[in-house]
C-alpha cells in the first residue's frame, strides 16, 4: 500500500506491504455547518443543563467572560462572543457592566493589537479587555483547597463578577484529558502556585516513579490533575460555558456546546472523541507517524504531541517512526533544557518535582518514551540534538524503514500507520 505522510509543506510517499499493515489510524472527518455563527447560536439557544445566558442575567450585574490567550486562537473566540455578547444585552446587562480576562494562565501578557485579534475589532472598541496575571499576588484571592492540598487561588475580577462565563476549545489534552472546560479556571485564571501544584500531578505520587499513569489524554475520572481542576472550577461556580470543537482541516467551528460548565463540556468531549479518537484492538511493533505537516510539525516541541499519541498504538519496546520537519528547531526552552541539562531521566524528574514547567515535563515525557522504545526521528534536526534526546536521527523515510528491516530480522512488522498523528489519539479497546 502507499499512504502520504506530511512533512512540512511536503510529504513522503510511505510504501509498505498491505499484509503487514494493521491499520491506518485516521479520526472520522467533521462536517463543519454551513455558518459558524449561526452554529453558535444555536448552542446558545438550546444550552445543555442550563437556562439560556439572556433569562440568568438581571440589568446591574457584573459579568466576566473568561476567553483564551494569543496560542490559544485556533478557538475562534471572535466568532464566540458576539452572540454571547448579545445574550447578555437581551438580558439587561449594558457593555460597561462586562469585563473579557484573557486566560493566560502562567503565559505573557498580550499587546493591545493580540487582544483585538482575539476578541474581534467591535468587541475591542465595546468591551474593556485585560490579561490574567498569575504571578500578582494581590490579584488573587484564596477560595479554598482542594483534596490534593491545592491552595487555589483565583484571578479577583472572577471572584468578583456576579456573574461567569467560560469560553475555550475542546481538543484532547495530555494531562487534563480534554482542553477547555474547567481549564479555563485552573491554570486559565489561577494563581502561579495552583497551577503547578496542579500540574505537578501529572508526576506519579511516588517519586522516582515517573509519570502518574492516571493522568492521560482523553480520561476524565480517576484523573487527579483533571479532578484538582474541577475541585477549583467548583469553588469559583461558574454560571454559563460556551465551547468550541474545532474542523482542523477548515480551522473552522464544527460544533459549539453552551450551557452547564460541566456536562455541555462532556458533551464536546464525546464528539472529540467520535471524531479524534481511534480504537486499536491491540499495539503493534511498529508505529509510523507524521504529525499532519506545518504547522503541526513547526518544531519538536510541537511534535510532542504526535510522540505521545502514536506511543498508545506502539508495543511496549516497539520502534515507532518520527516524521517531523521542525524547521524551526526544538521551539521552547524548558523543552530542551530537560535534555542538555541532565543525563538522565532520574535527574530529569527529579528537577520537575523541584521546578515544574510544561515544556520541562513534555521534554521528560519525551524522554521516557524514547527510552522504553525506539524512535528514529526522520526530522531537520541535528543528529547530535537528536541523539541527546534518546532517539535516532534518520535521513529518510527508506532509511528509517532499513533499520526497522533489521532490527526485526529481515521482515516487515505488523504496523500502524497515522498519517496526522498530532490530532489523532488511539484509544486502547
Amino acid at each position: 500500500m502507499q499512504c502520504k505522510l506530511p512533512y512540512g509543506e511536503s510529504e513522503y510517499i510511505l510504501k509498505y506491504p498491505d499484509e503487514k499493515v494493521k491499520a491506518v489510524l485516521e479520526g472520522v472527518s467533521m462536517q463543519s455547518p454551513a455558518s459558524e455563527e449561526a452554529e453558535v447560536r444555536r448552542a446558545l439557544e438550546n444550552p445543555i443543563d442550563s437556562a439560556p445566558l439572556s433569562q440568568l442575567v438581571k440589568k446591574g450585574e457584573k459579568v466576566c467572560i473568561i476567553i483564551g490567550d494569543v496560542p490559544r486562537l485556533w478557538v475562534r473566540h471572535h466568532v464566540l462572543l458576539p452572540p454571547i455578547i448579545d445574550q447578555l444585552n437581551r438580558g439587561g446587562i449594558e457593555d460597561e457592566d462586562i469585563l473579557i480576562l484573557s486566560a493566560t494562565g502562567d503565559h505573557r501578557e498580550h499587546a493591545s493589537e493580540e487582544h483585538r485579534k482575539l476578541v474581534g475589532d467591535d468587541l475591542y472598541r465595546r468591551i474593556k479587555v485585560v490579561d490574567h496575571r498569575a504571578q500578582i499576588k494581590e490579584d488573587m484571592v484564596k477560595l479554598g483547597n482542594t483534596t490534593y492540598g491545592n491552595e487555589v487561588l483565583i484571578n479577583r475580577n472572577v471572584v468578583e463578577a456576579d456573574r461567569v462565563i467560560l469560553t475555550g476549545g475542546i481538543v484532547y489534552h495530555f494531562l487534563a484529558g480534554w482542553g477547555g472546560g474547567k481549564k479555563a479556571i485552573i491554570p486559565g485564571v489561577a494563581g502561579y502556585d495552583t497551577i503547578m501544584r496542579n500540574h505537578t500531578l501529572a508526576l506519579h505520587p511516588e517519586p522516582g516513579r515517573g509519570i502518574n499513569p492516571e493522568v492521560r489524554a482523553g480520561k476524565l475520572e480517576g484523573n487527579p490533575c483533571s479532578d484538582d481542576m474541577v475541585q477549583g472550577a467548583s469553588l469559583v461556580g461558574p454560571d454559563f460555558l460556551v465551547n468550541s470543537v474545532i474542523n482542523e482541516a477548515e480551522h473552522k467551528i464544527a460544533l459549539a456546546v453552551a450551557g452547564n460548565y460541566l456536562t455541555a463540556f462532556n458533551r464536546g468531549c464525546r464528539y472529540v472523541d467520535q471524531h479524534m479518537g481511534v480504537k486499536v484492538k491491540d499495539p503493534a511493533p511498529l508505529v509510523i507517524a507524521s504529525c499532519g505537516g506545518y504547522p503541526k510539525d513547526i518544531n519538536f516541541y510541537q511534535t510532542y504531541k504526535t510522540l505521545y499519541n502514536a506511543h498508545f498504538a506502539l508495543e511496549k519496546g516497539g520502534t515507532l517512526i518520527l516524521v517531523s520537519e521542525s524547521r524551526e528547531d526544538i521551539g521552547n526552552d524548558d523543552f530542551a533544557a530537560i535534555f542538555t541539562d541532565y543525563d538522565n531521566n532520574d535527574d530529569r524528574e527529579a528537577s520537575l518535582r523541584l521546578r515544574y514547567t510544561i515544556g520541562g515535563y513534555m521534554g521528560y515525557h519525551s524522554a521516557v518514551i524514547a527510552a522504553d522504545n525506539r524512535v528514529l526521528a526522520l526530522t531537520g534536526l541535528e543528529r547530535e540534538r537528536v541523539a541527546k534526546m534518546g532517539m535516532t536521527a534518520v535521513n529518510s523515510l527508506d532509511e528509517a524503514l532499513d533499520i526497522v528491516k533489521e532490527r526485526f530480522g529481515g521482515d516487515f512488522p505488523d504496523a500502524y500507520i497515522m498519517p496526522h498523528g498530532g490530532t489523532t489519539l488511539p484509544i486502547p479497546e
